[in-house]
């Protein structure tokens, strides 16, 4: 399609399906209440659980069709496919502008960190630098992002205190 390879052609949609959905409908809504606040959410009426329970599930399909994918691109699947690759993804919806405690960012934020840090990727495989610095960046990132998250957060409870006075 478009000269673009398959797996470009696919996650561009399932992108554009999920914003869709997270931006335009009642359970897009309901999924970054749960993911702000379950207990508040539940107050609300929404059902927490099963709003929990249909995201890991959506998950799931979703890695099964990366797997799917996986297999067609490298012709074999083994058990140990793709270990490590966690550290990759956290990294990459963190620098999108997702929360690492959840509530908040965009799919299009996350699927453009994953853009950015492959290119990174990219171009540290270029300059023949070893993976090991790449790691460390990903590392660098998550705990840049948890500190600042938990520095904004501070900010928010003394300013909140502080006109509670």
């Amino acid at each position: 399609m478009l000269g673009l390879p398959l797996y470009v052609v696919v996650a561009a949609v399932i992108v554009g399906i999920a914003s869709f959905v997270l931006q335009q409908t009642r359970f897009g809504r309901q999924v970054y209440a749960v993911g702000s606040n379950p207990e508040a959410a539940a107050i609300l009426g929404i059902r927490s659980r099963l709003v929990g329970f249909i995201v890991f599930a959506l998950c799931g399909m979703l890695a099964g069709l990366a797997g799917v994918l996986w297999g067609a691109r490298f012709g074999t699947i083994n058990a140990t496919a793709a270990s490590g690759v966690v550290l990759q993804v956290v990294a990459a919806v963190v620098v999108g502008g997702v929360n690492i405690f959840g509530g908040s960012g965009t799919i299009y934020g996350a699927a453009l960190g994953a853009l950015f840090l492959g290119l990174i990727a990219n171009a540290l495989t270029l300059l023949h630098l070893s993976q090991f610095w790449l790691q460390a960046i990903y590392g660098a990132v998550i705990l840049a992002a948890v500190a600042a998250d938990a520095v904004i957060v501070r900010r928010l409870q003394r300013a909140t205190a502080g006109r509670a006075r």
